[in-house]
């Protein structure tokens, strides 16, 4: 009758660490289901984001705001060659574009360009150093003109006032 109970209790705490074991497994394995759809659908998502980027693009050659948008997505994906190409489009575009030289200097610095990744750090830094804070407004003449007249008009009160 020993055997017998002795058996049995064996038999019962094999069953347990089996049943103990296969939740664990099921539990890591929807863990990993989550993941992996979190994965797919994150995916998704940046490539949505990247066709509308090239669809801005397509609509509007000109956009340096569009290739460096792109080009900051392509960056985040992993591809620095194809960003590096998109934020040097950006910068011929725009060469007052802080965000575009910062961008490049990451892809750069990533793709192991050591020397282009720190002449472009030093570029964005010099930018951000003697521009206006709204240089990146997207609407530089606007803000060129509006400055002259604004400092025009400042001198001429001044002018008046002294006078």
């Amino acid at each position: 009758m020993k055997i017998f109970y002795h058996s049995f209790l064996v038999a019962f705490i094999a069953v347990m660490f089996t049943a103990l074991s296969a939740c664990d497994n099921a539990s890591e394995n929807s863990k990993n289901a989550l993941l992996t759809t979190g994965e797919k659908i994150g995916n998704g998502a940046l490539q949505g984001s990247l066709a509308e980027f090239t669809k801005a693009i397509n609509l509007d050659p000109k956009s340096a705001r569009a290739y460096a948008g792109r080009g900051a997505l392509k960056y985040a994906m992993g591809d620095s060659k194809g960003a590096i190409a998109d934020l040097t489009k950006a910068i011929e575009l725009d060469p007052k574009s802080i965000s575009a030289y910062s961008g490049r200097a990451s892809a750069k610095f990533v793709a192991g360009d050591i020397p282009g990744a720190t002449a472009d750090f030093i570029s964005a830094a010099r930018l951000m150093a003697f521009s206006t804070p709204s240089s990146e407004s997207g609407n530089e003449s606007g803000k060129e003109s509006g400055n002259e007249s604004g400092n025009e008009s400042g001198k001429e009160s001044g002018k008046e006032s002294g006078n």
